[in-house]
């Protein structure tokens, strides 16, 4: 009977959905802080990704990574111009290259690895008895056997929100009714299931845990997508109201920063909450968002300079840790493309699967320094941001957008970047991630 009940919830959840209109509500105001920390994990990392499939051909593994993922409601469409007619099958890229952390969820606690995405809000994983599920080396979390579990009573202060598709849907074999979502992010992967509340810890290498009762999370029971997510779920650290930062809020200052570590390391980078960025070379731009796009964080991009070559922008980008590559309007990236080319004295060869431009046999020397030109930070970027290994080659780690400027994980590796929520900032410092 348990399992039927969910399964037919997650069969009405699509049409009853349509019909619920959100309203704002406040997150929850948590009355200490804390100081904390936990591993980002590249999900293809061969030495410290459970999640590393050895079954994938090494070109398989690259494609995957390198052209990454998507995150919540970014609807790309990579640009016709750049593409072969033929070779242009969908408007969005499959997933991967995501960064893992670890966390525990429910009481007792069963740490689950959770993508970390800054490009969406709810925080989710998928659950038993799961109707779809990612099964290949996913957890799924039972909320029976956790007594901290309760999903969310359906009302509209408590089951209405802007940035997610919510609603209470009738449940036939109760009184009660049913709070359910369902999450579609750009790659395709899509969650549905029941919002509820679940403690969640962060275990640290001391076996010291910072918990936290009473936290928003989905519960997913039906799960789809191209290739699914890399993980056993999902922790948002967007801007809307669900949010891990937001619902954590006043326990960690408003603030957490994270450094990514390259694809090729053996080492871990980090997350951590209610920490500054500090060390030599720290700039700052301000953040915005908008009323139509209230979970992502926005910069002003001034422009752009390749070597000695400036391409003006005076556009904003979204910055995104759960979207690989970065996104540039199709003018934008022709000059950066042909000033790349410029600086680099090796011809470039093609690639076989047409979807990076320029690419080489091996990353050539006189790689030159690609700088973003925020408002009020100019962040430089070294070949390891602009450059990605892909089967044999190594190619541009940016591609041209018909509709999008996103700024992807690639661009942040080996950079502290701090979001500072009150201040209504990002802070970056050029840093060795594999010693943050």
């Amino acid at each position: 009977m348990h399992a039927l009940v969910y399964f037919l919830i997650v069969l009405l959840a699509s049409f009853f959905l349509q019909l619920l209109s959100p309203i704002q509500i406040e997150a929850r105001n948590l009355n200490f802080r804390v100081l904390f920390e936990a591993d980002l994990i590249r999900r293809d990392s061969s030495s410290i990704s459970s999640f590393y499939d050895s079954s994938m051909t090494l070109q398989e593994r690259q494609w995957r990574a390198s052209l990454g993922s998507v995150s919540l409601g970014h609807n790309i469409r990579l640009s016709s111009s750049f593409f072969d007619e033929k070779d242009v099958k969908t408007d969005v890229i499959p997933n991967g290259g995501d960064y893992l952390m670890k966390i525990g969820v429910g009481t007792p606690p069963v740490e689950v690895m959770v993508v970390v995405d800054t490009g969406s809000d709810l925080t989710w994983l998928q659950c038993s008895p799961c109707q779809r599920c990612f099964q290949k080396g996913s957890l799924l979390f039972d909320p029976t056997k956790s007594s901290t579990y309760h999903p969310i009573s359906c009302n509209p202060q408590s089951c209405n929100y802007p940035e997610l598709n919510s609603g209470c849907i009738p449940n036939s074999f109760s009184n009660n009714e049913s709070c359910v979502y369902t999450a579609i992010y750009g790659d395709g992967t899509k969650s549905t299931g029941l919002l509820s509340t679940e403690t969640i810890s962060f275990p640290s290498a001391d076996a010291t845990q910072s918990t936290f009762p009473s936290s928003i999370i989905g519960c997913g029971f039906d799960q789809q997508g191209r290739l699914g997510i890399h993980g056993d779920g999902i922790v948002g650290l967007g801007l809307g109201t669900l949010s891990l930062a937001l619902q954590l809020g006043p326990n960690i200052n408003y603030k957490f920063s994270y450094c990514l570590t390259p694809l090729s390391s053996t080492v871990a980078g980090k997350l951590k909450f209610g920490a500054d960025v500090t060390g030599p070379g720290v700039v700052s731009t301000p953040f915005a968002t908008t009323e139509d796009s209230p979970t992502f964080y926005s910069l002003t991009l001034n422009g752009i300079s390749v070597g000695n070559s400036s391409v003006p922008v005076a556009q904003d980008i979204i910055i995104d840790s759960g979207t690989t590559l970065t996104f540039l309007p199709t003018s934008i990236y022709d000059s950066i493309k042909t000033a790349v080319k410029g600086a680099i004295t090796v011809s470039p060869v093609p690639d076989p699967e047409n979807a990076l431009d320029p690419c080489y046999e091996t990353l050539p020397s006189g790689v030159p320094d690609v700088v973003f030109h925020f408002k009020g930070a100019d962040v430089v970027l070294k070949a390891v941001n602009t450059f990605r290994i892909f089967g044999n080659l190594t190619c541009l780690a940016i591609v041209p957008s018909d509709d999008s400027l996103l700024f992807g994980n690639v661009a942040q590796v080996n950079h502290q970047v701090g979001y500072d929520l009150k201040a209504k900032q990002i802070s970056f410092a050029p840093t060795d991630c594999t010693k943050y």
